[in-house]
């Protein structure tokens, strides 16, 4: 089966599913289907039944209601002497009743007062003061339990017609003093019990028959079973496994329903359904053979199991055109993933797309194995160059200075300056130190680029300009530094560079400019303005290049505040610069301020304005206030 293509294995394997899925629903649609019919069935033979119970019982409610008239009245009507005539008239006008009996217990002997229908359907009496031919009136005198209510006999044959199946209905006369004064006797004759019942249409050969609650027969399509037969004793084979469990639903009045085999209709397979008959004892069954419950039901199965079948054949040659369409590409991709996988060493041989597909990406894990490895390394060289980044950093930070102590002996200046990178580190440097005892040389400076790179050419330059500053004059010392930085700068990088010379006892400051963004100089007298020389080009890439310089005189309380394009090019989230304006108004606002408190204001403001955007590049901002001669 391997070795066959994909199509045809999936049309097996689906053509399988499709009978196994269409069988179910089938079976399920079946069993339901009988299901449904049988509560049908059932709610059928329950309705039948109470049509049978409510035709009995109609005869039944008749004969307890005109006895229980005749045992109020029958003392009334004794005391007139027309006890006699009375129970004739009444027995004439209910046809229901086959006779009617009246036993009257005197101080000294037993009346017995009797009307039934002989075999003419003629109304006969007779009045005898003691007859014990007529036994079967039970005892009820010592019976309080039964003076308020009737008892019904077993059925007997009438004395009178011995083809009369009949029963009574035996109910105490009380007096006013509630002792009991005799007993009446309503006759009914069973064979209504023959037409209630065949009176009913069951199905073809269906049936219905009434047994008492001993299981003898009272109705029965066999009339030699009347009486002759008892249900409980009938032929093992007729009832299945439950037979006691039958019998105890039937002695104890609960409806229920089963399956047996019935003799009358040579033993097939019938259901039945059973229910008492209120007032009396007895049991209502109704049979109906199976074979005519679900004939029509396993008909329109056999037509369904065709039609699926047929189904089933259209169904598998639509799947075999599919798939050959369908599929047909999945062949051309699986060859197309094998030499990708293997190249041309791969097995062409194979018919089975999937297997091809799965040494295909049994090679492909091979590789994939082999590039995890390589993910590994390429984390273990991340995590080192990481480690080497933070390294970097605290370098860098030594490199700018970041102790303001040396400054305190001087007095004539006050000092502070901020540097924040874009990335972990940056190209933005300041400086500050002192040449001698009285010139103090500060420079800050923006290096074209940012991260490691940048970062390793500011710290070259950084270190020549310590070196470098042997000479009070800022642009030699400018140029030094250019010619040495342009030397080695194989990059191109190069740098914008602002640097001053100090004097602390006249405030003459010499500057060199080369390419650095404008100053600010804030006077005492008047609003900030801006140095806007410039002296030279940016530092590092032409080496014959010279540059010039500046000086001016300070004044006590003037202040220099120096930045990097970072700050003016610094954007929010919309893209829109903070400029050259806001900084402008930003200085003018906080001119007042010592350098830490401005160069603090200055980073909060720019953090403020540029929100969640990245910071796209280095910040540096330094500020320098002369303070006049320290005494």
């Amino acid at each position: 089966m391997n070795k066959k293509s994909i199509a045809f294995q999936l049309g097996i394997y689906v053509l399988t599913a499709v009978i196994l899925v269409n069988a179910l629903i089938v079976f399920l649609n079946y069993k339901h289907s009988r299901d449904i019919l049988s509560k049908k069935i059932e709610e059928g033979a329950i309705h039948q039944s109470g049509l049978i119970i409510n035709e009995i019982s109609k005869k039944i409610v008749n004969d307890q209601e005109v006895s229980r008239n005749v045992a109020n009245q029958a003392l009334y009507y004794h005391a007139h002497g027309d006890l006699g005539k009375f129970i004739e008239q009444v027995v004439k006008h209910n046809r229901v009743m086959n006779g009617l009996h009246v036993r009257l217990i005197q101080s000294t002997d037993t009346l017995l007062f009797s009307s039934y229908r002989n075999s003419k359907g003629q109304v006969d009496n007779f009045q005898t003061p003691q007859n014990n031919s007529i036994t079967r009136f039970p005892n009820l005198v010592d019976s309080t339990a039964s003076i308020y209510r009737g008892i019904w006999s077993q059925p007997f044959y009438s004395a009178y017609d011995s083809t009369k199946l009949q029963v009574s209905y035996f109910l105490p006369i009380p007096s006013n003093d509630s002792t009991m004064q005799g007993i009446i006797a309503g006759d009914i004759n069973l064979g209504f019990l023959s037409q209630a019942v065949s009176n009913i249409r069951i199905g073809v050969s269906g049936f219905a028959f009434i047994v008492n609650k001993n299981g003898d027969f009272l109705s029965h399509p066999n009339p030699s079973w009347i009486l002759n037969k008892n249900l409980f004793h009938l032929e093992s084979k007729i009832f299945d496994t439950q037979h006691g469990y039958y019998e105890q639903l039937l002695e104890n009045g609960i409806p229920g329903s089963g399956t047996a085999f019935p003799e009358i209709l040579n033993y097939q397979k019938s259901w039945f359904y059973f229910a008492p008959i209120p007032h009396t004892e007895w049991r209502v069954i109704v049979v109906i053979p199976t074979k005519e419950l679900y004939d029509e039901l396993d008909v329109a199965f056999q037509e369904i199991v065709w039609i699926s079948l047929l189904g089933i054949l259209l169904t598998s040659l639509i799947i075999v055109l599919i798939f050959n369409k369908m599929l047909s590409p999945l062949a051309q991709v699986a060859r197309s993933i094998q030499r990708f996988s293997f190249g041309e060493r791969g097995r062409r041989s194979k018919k089975n797309e999937i297997e091809l597909l799965n040494d295909s990406l049994k090679e492909l894990q091979v590789q994939y194995g082999t590039y995890m490895k390589e993910q590994n390394q390429i984390r273990k060289d991340k995590r080192k160059y990481e480690k080497d980044l933070k390294s970097a950093k605290e370098i860098q930070r030594t490199i700018v200075p970041q102790d303001y102590s040396f400054l305190e002996k001087h007095g004539e200046i006050d000092l502070h300056a901020i540097l924040q990178p874009a990335e972990g580190i940056g190209g933005d440097l300041y400086d500050f130190f002192f040449i001698d005892e009285k010139h103090l040389l500060f420079t800050i400076g923006d290096v074209s680029g940012k991260g490691i790179p940048a970062a390793l050419f500011m710290a070259v330059a950084s270190t020549l300009i310590k070196t470098k500053s042997n000479d009070l004059s800022a642009m030699n010392i400018v140029d030094v530094v250019n010619k040495a930085l342009s030397k080695e700068n194989l990059n191109q990088h190069f740098l914008t560079l602002f640097l001053g010379v100090l004097n602390l006892e006249t405030g003459a400051l010499d500057y060199c400019n080369a390419a650095h963004s404008y100053p600010f100089l804030i006077s005492s007298k008047k609003r900030a303005v801006l140095l806007e020389q410039t002296h030279g080009l940016p530092i590092g890439v032409y080496s014959n290049k010279t540059y010039k310089s500046s000086s001016i005189i300070l004044s006590k309380n003037d202040q220099l505040v120096f930045y990097t394009d970072g700050v003016t090019d610094c954007k929010d989230v919309s893209g829109e610069m903070f400029g050259m304006p806001r900084l402008r108004q930003f200085v003018d606002s906080y001119g007042t301020h010592s350098p830490k408190e401005l160069t603090e204001a200055l980073l909060d403001e720019l953090m403020a304005f540029k929100g969640k955007a990245p910071q796209a590049d280095d910040i540096s901002v330094m500020a320098i206030k002369f303070n006049g001669k320290y005494p």
